[in-house]
C-alpha cells in the first residue's frame, strides 16, 4: 500500500471509533504493520494522526488541482467535485459515528504545517478557478465566495447522510452563492 492508501485507512479507523478510544493496535491493524514498527517510526498516536493529516491533505490537494486543470466542464459540476473529494467522499464514514466532527475539528487544529498549508493552496485554487471561469468580479470577491464554499461544506459534512446527500446539496449551496 502507498502512505496515501495507508493514511486513508488510518484516518477511515480514527473517524469510525474517536481519536481517544482508537488505539495503536486499530492503527497497526489498518496499516498492516506491527504495533512495534508504528511505535519505532511515529512514537505516538498524536504523531500517528498528524502524519494521517499531512498525507491526507496533500493527497486531497493534489486530486482537487487535477479536477481543476482538467479541460473545463460545467464550473458548478468541477465545483461539486471538487467539494465531494474534501468532504463529500468522507461522509459514509461519519455518518452514523459521532465521531466527524471530532475528526474535522482535530484536523483543522493539528499542527502539521503541510495540512494549514494545505487549506490555504485549496482556498487559493479554488478562488482562481471561480475567478478564470467569470463567477466573481475580482480576486477578493472570488476568496470571500470560497469562504462562504468552505464554512458550508463543513456544515453540510456534518449533517449529511450519504455522498449523493452532500453532493446534491453541495450543488445548491455552489449555485445559491455563485449566483
Amino acid at each position: 500500500m502507498t502512505d496515501a492508501q495507508i493514511a486513508r485507512e488510518i484516518l477511515m479507523v480514527f473517524i469510525r471509533y474517536g481519536f481517544k478510544k482508537t488505539s495503536m493496535a486499530d492503527i497497526s491493524r489498518a496499516a498492516g504493520l506491527s504495533r512495534q514498527s508504528i511505535y519505532n517510526r511515529f512514537g505516538s498516536k498524536e504523531a500517528v494522526f498528524e502524519w494521517v493529516v499531512e498525507i491526507s491533505t496533500s493527497e486531497m490537494l493534489l486530486q482537487v488541482r487535477t479536477v481543476l486543470s482538467a479541460p473545463k466542464q460545467k464550473p458548478l459540476e468541477t465545483l461539486v467535485m471538487v467539494y465531494d473529494i474534501c468532504l463529500g467522499n468522507y461522509v459514509p464514514l461519519s455518518s452514523g459515528t459521532g465521531h466527524g466532527a471530532e475528526i474535522m475539528d482535530l484536523s483543522i487544529a493539528s499542527k502539521s504545517a503541510s495540512a494549514s498549508t494545505s487549506e490555504k493552496e485549496f482556498a487559493s485554487s479554488v478562488a482562481e478557478f471561480i475567478l478564470e471561469c467569470g463567477l466573481a468580479k475580482n480576486i477578493s470577491s472570488a476568496q470571500n465566495k470560497v469562504f462562504v464554499l468552505n464554512i458550508a461544506s463543513k456544515g453540510l459534512f456534518l449533517v449529511a447522510k450519504s455522498t449523493e446527500e452532500f453532493s446534491q446539496n453541495m450543488r445548491r449551496i455552489i449555485a445559491t452563492t455563485l449566483g
